[in-house]
């Protein structure tokens, strides 16, 4: 879907040096960003996006006559996708005073431009405005010269001019938009979440969705004509908003929104569907809420996700559909996105020249489009941090700047804003042709405050993967909302999450997901595009939206939040026990036993888990990328510790392993508290559980370590958590053994108590290195400290304290099991060993 609502044009008549010294990247110099020092914000000028002003200076900055230099701003707009096909810019202006709103109309109509759409909430107004290039290369202001931009940011109850972040359906991969195969579409295609889930029993009972009414929001019906009375109802008659909005229309654009309608008519095909077709942006969203409110619906279902603001649920469109539920009991279901590989988190760490480390020693991430041939891909790049300001300008507030370069160094395009006045946020919209690959950089702000505490920083972009990757903290807007129902993916051949879906929790430690349902499934709708499945969330949000309509037409009395509790308790318990940020409550099920009484609320719901401010972030290294280059890391920032060359290799003894009294637990996730010693591990002398820990001993020059029983666990690819205290010096080392077969074959990852890390191997009595010793740059002496292990197709992740350690690939592969384990370099030490989490894959 295109981005019709970020393309802007503009043209100041006067260009102030601020401008030029921060802007002169963003316009395709063949140069890397300069540092220059960064003014108190000016009032106007810093509520405009500097993307927009990008286009300014493009032309201020070209040689030649009036034309040309109009020529070349346009050129780079269309190259960047800030202009429409009309070549007209398309921008938002936001007010914090809803008086304003006659007057400001009144003001852009008489400039020459024109409000085609309004959305409100609370005490915020959002104007959508168009006007064409032409005005914008010859508006000046009557009395004070300004250019268009410069003189909307002047009118009282202006507080900001942006580019409309747009929600992005949430495909896996841009589909081809063919007819192709259409006429072999048969019958027998089926979406295989039915089984899955169960709605087939609960069909054959009579229960399908028969007087509810549904809602969609997408972003494109293409071919509802031609599937309506197979695979869509045959009254099936979507609306287009964005036509209605003064834009071309989205209602062909894609035919993403006609197979998230095919699955929920699959799973309740006597449903009523109501549809509206939006380019994604917050009053078109607006309005199609409005017109599905209008048609009564109980559920409404959008498959479509952004990540333009603070993640905690407090965005324009979901403050509407938290306050549209209450007050019309109306259940909102929305896909959690697809940002497991396409989104990057973590703390803040400059290099000395102040840009962003993504791993020790990298200042830049690569992302690339890896297609071939064909024609360009539309994406963005979003960076936002997590302090998000109440309005006005705060010089102390931290602010950073993104840019995006080519593979040589140059500039492709920036944002810089001056987020002392705005929130803290930089977009660019981005267009990346067949193999272009481009790096992303993220700068502190000269002559800005340096963070004072730990400051995460997030980079989204869209159906590419990032070099570096974390799928936690990535839930989407509006699925962070707290009245919406946000939807993760689970592959339903394999009943497993998805490696795309977005993990929780929020920022602010909020649960989410929700809850997970089957994708990957089987589309008529796509599959007459010569597709073979619909996966991504996109296709996993519309079952549990038909699952509810189900439930619904068993009884029709739930109110909103009874229908989502029925939900809920009806969910297959897949991740951790009880609800978890990856599955949320767990898969989606309908039950096998369908009836008005099983579709009523058992008060049985385990509670939502509490806040979690600060989950695992370690990040996973993307192995499509070139290695990344580092640089180097200044000595006084790292002070390793020796390696150990005196640990002995063969483990203290051990008293024997009680008997077993719990299932294998090889294909399920496992927690050990240390509670109950029954859990397995050795429990005398050096080795023994406490309330709540598990603790090691060892003495000078000895390592002791303690395994689960193999036929209890046993690993190949999995992700394990451990927190761990007790040593504080380089004096000795936290150990987790993994893929245990003897004791003389096992691999460890090792860290001394002062913060350095190793992972090696013991095989055949000798000790082989395969990591060298690194230091662990989140790592606190004082402890506890967390440390996460993650195993995945080969390769081995390791993090500490929501850091990466290894910013190199490590190729190592295995099976076993698993366990801990300490050890001494001088004098007796004592580990404790706290909160084990394990998930095999």
């Amino acid at each position: 879907m295109r981005q019709r609502g970020s393309r802007t044009t503009f043209i100041f008549v006067t260009i102030f040096s601020l401008l030029i010294g921060i802007l002169l990247q963003a316009c395709g110099a063949d140069s890397t960003p300069v540092v220059t020092p960064t003014p108190a914000p000016v009032a106007n000028e810093s509520k405009i996006d500097t993307v927009l002003l990008s286009i300014i200076l493009k032309y201020a900055t070209t040689e030649g006559t009036n034309d040309a230099k109009a020529k070349a701003a346009v050129d780079y707009a269309r190259q960047q996708g800030l202009v429409d096909d009309k070549d007209q810019v398309v921008f938002e202006l936001e007010l914090d005073d809803p008086a304003a709103e006659k007057p400001i109309t009144d003001k852009i109509t008489a400039m020459g431009a024109k409000v085609t759409n309004t959305a409100k909430q609370d005490n915020i107004v959002k104007l959508r405005i168009m006007v064409s290039v032409n005005l914008f290369l010859t508006y000046s202001s009557s009395t004070t010269k300004d250019n268009f931009l410069a003189d909307l940011a002047g009118f009282k109850g202006v507080s900001t001019i942006n580019l409309i972040y747009p929600r992005k359906k949430t495909e896996l991969v841009n589909m081809p938009q063919t007819l192709e195969a259409l006429k072999q579409v048969g019958a027998s295609v089926k979406n295989e979440g039915v089984k899955v889930m169960q709605t087939d029993k609960w069909q054959a009972a009579g229960f399908t969705g028969k007087g509810v009414r549904v809602g969609i929001i997408d972003g494109g019906f293409k071919f509802y004509e031609d599937l309506a009375g197979t695979f869509l109802p045959a009254d099936f008659a979507p609306v287009d908003i964005d036509k209605d909005a003064g834009g071309d229309g989205v209602i062909d654009a894609d035919v993403h929104g006609s197979a998230v309608s095919e699955i929920i008519h699959s799973n309740a095909p006597d449903a009523k569907l109501f549809a509206a077709a939006v380019d994604g942006s917050d009053d078109e969203i607006s309005a199609a809420i409005d017109y599905l409110v209008k048609q009564n619906v109980s559920i409404i279902s959008m498959s479509m996700g952004g990540h333009g603001t603070s993640g905690n649920g407090d965005s324009f469109i979901e403050k509407k559909m938290s306050q549209i539920r209450a007050t019309n009991g109306i259940l909102f279901v929305v896909s959690a996105g697809n940002e497991g590989d396409s989104h990057y988190t973590g703390f803040f760490d400059p290099a000395p020249d102040g840009y962003h480390q993504f791993v020790p020693g990298v200042t830049k991430m690569a992302l690339g489009y890896p297609a071939r041939s064909g024609a360009p891909l539309d994406t963005y790049i979003i960076l936002n941090w997590e302090q998000w300001l109440n309005g006005g300008v705060n010089p102390k507030a931290n602010d950073f700047d993104l840019f995006i370069e080519t593979s040589t160094g140059a500039t492709k395009i920036s944002s810089t804003g001056d987020q002392r006045s705005r929130p803290p946020r930089e977009y660019v919209p981005l267009k990346l042709s067949p193999g272009e690959l481009v790096y992303i950089r993220i700068r502190l702000k000269p002559n800005t405050a340096t963070p004072t505490q730990p400051l995460r920083l997030h980079v989204f972009t869209h159906n590419l993967p990032l070099q570096f990757f974390t799928p936690t903290i990535a839930i989407g807007d509006p699925a962070a909302g707290k009245g919406v129902i946000a939807v993760g993916a689970v592959d339903w051949d394999k009943d497993k999450i998805a490696y795309y879906s977005s993990q929780g929790p929020l920022p602010n430690g909020t649960f989410k997901p929700e809850i997970s349902a089957p994708a990957g499934v089987s589309s008529g709708a796509y599959q007459q595009e010569g597709e073979t499945d619909f996966p991504g969330t996109s296709a996993s949000c519309p079952q549990v939206s038909g699952l509810l309509a189900v439930f619904k037409s068993a009884n029709p009395s739930l109110t909103a939040d009874q229908l989502a509790t029925v939900l809920f308790e009806h969910t297959v318990d897949k991740g951790l026990s009880g609800p978890d940020p990856i599955y949320g409550y767990g898969r989606a099920s309908a039950g096998s036993s369908p009836s008005a009484a099983d579709a009523s609320p058992k008060n049985k719901l385990v509670p939502s888990p509490t806040p979690n401010m600060n989950p695992n972030i370690a990040s996973t290294t993307s192995p499509i990328y070139p290695t990344p280059v580092r640089s180097p890391i200044p000595t006084n920032n790292l002070k390793p510790s020796p390696a150990p060359t005196t640990v002995a290799a063969t483990p203290a003894e051990a008293a024997p392993i009680p008997p077993s009294t719990m299932q294998p637990v090889s294909s399920v996730d496992f927690t050990d508290t240390f509670r109950n010693n029954s859990t397995g591990l050795p429990n005398a002398g050096s080795t023994s559980y406490q309330t709540g820990r598990y603790n090691i001993k060892a003495a000078t020059g000895q390592l002791t370590w303690a395994v689960y029983p193999t036929d209890r666990i046993t690993v190949e690819d999995f992700d394990s958590n451990i927190s761990v205290q007790g040593i504080n010096s380089g004096a000795g080392l936290y150990g987790l053994v993994f893929w245990y077969t003897d004791p003389q074959n096992y691999y460890m990852l090792s860290l001394t108590g002062s913060g350095t890390a190793q992972i090696s191997q013991f095989s055949s009595g000798n000790w082989k290195e395969v990591t060298p010793w690194t230091k662990a740059g989140g790592w606190s002496t004082t402890g506890p400290n967390n440390l996460r292990l993650l195993s995945t197709n080969g390769t081995i992740q390791v993090g500490v304290n929501n850091r990466s350690v290894f910013p190199q690939s490590i190729k190592a592969a295995g099976s076993g099991a698993i366990g801990f384990a300490a050890g001494s370099y001088s004098g007796s030490i004592e580990a404790n060993f706290t909160n084990f989490r394990l998930s095999t894959r």
